[in-house]
């Protein structure tokens, strides 16, 4: 089977949704069927920076969001929604209350 852009561009939104994020490698295993996913690695950054220009992904490294033209090294990739409020939720349990 080929894998198309959409195809990827497809199971980048469909996993982003369902976990607070995802390894680009994740992407690529399960689209990869019997050929090496790492092939697939440099597709799943180009759509995901498709994405991100488009609103509907942010790149995070090191539990921080980053742009796609500072990204070196792992990375994963997250819906912005779930993130923010992950972000947010897990900064209140850190932080405590100020009372």
């Amino acid at each position: 089977m080929t894998v198309t852009d959409t195809d990827i561009s497809d199971e980048i939104r469909r996993q982003i949704t369902s976990a607070r994020s995802v390894a680009p490698r994740d992407v690529a295993t399960s689209l990869a069927a019997d050929s090496p996913w790492q092939k697939l690695l440099p597709r799943v950054r180009a759509e995901a920076v498709k994405l991100e220009m488009a609103g509907e992904l942010v790149f995070v490294r090191k539990r921080k969001i980053v742009t796609s033209d500072s990204l070196k090294g792992v990375y994963r990739l997250a819906s912005p929604a779930q993130w923010q409020t992950d972000h947010q939720n897990s900064e209140m349990v850190e932080g405590g209350t100020d009372d």
